[in-house]
């Protein structure tokens, strides 16, 4: 609109240099205050997901100790009554001789010991074992 139709005269204002500044430390509010508003949302969050791992982990943990475990038998060698075989009784006489030692500490006595353990029977019964592996994964398709 022009002034002169409506009748009105029209000042334009004088405002001075000082008064058309904006002031710096709004500026600075409000820079730093958008960068710091989002930060306590993160550490919230972040807080709030740990403290939710840690309670599944926990949780997690006291179902693990309250499941028993199922026994395992560290023994692969099966029982007598399992077994169902009589046990011989030169088995029983190498285990007895075998379990014969001395119980001095000096080395001639060791040494003996050594030289009365028949070790040839071992060999044997491991070639008998070795046979019978064998046999085992030829028979197996």
């Amino acid at each position: 609109m022009d002034p002169k139709l409506n009748g009105e005269q029209s000042t334009e204002p004088i405002i001075t240099d000082s008064e058309m500044k904006v002031p710096e430390e709004a500026m600075r509010m409000s820079h730093t205050g958008g960068d710091q508003s989002a930060l306590p949302i993160v550490l919230g969050v972040i807080i709030v997901l740990l403290v939710l791992i840690l309670a599944g982990l926990y949780l997690w943990g006291t179902t693990l100790e309250g499941t028993p475990m199922p026994a395992t038998s560290d023994s692969l060698r099966p029982t007598a009554e399992e077994n169902n075989e009589p046990e011989s009784t030169t088995a029983d006489a190498q285990v007895q001789a075998l379990e014969t030692v001395s119980t001095s500490n000096s080395l001639d006595a060791i040494e003996a010991d050594v030289d009365s353990t028949a070790l040839d029977a071992i060999d044997a019964e491991l070639g008998a074992i070795d046979a019978e592996f064998d046999a085992a994964i030829n028979e197996t398709p």
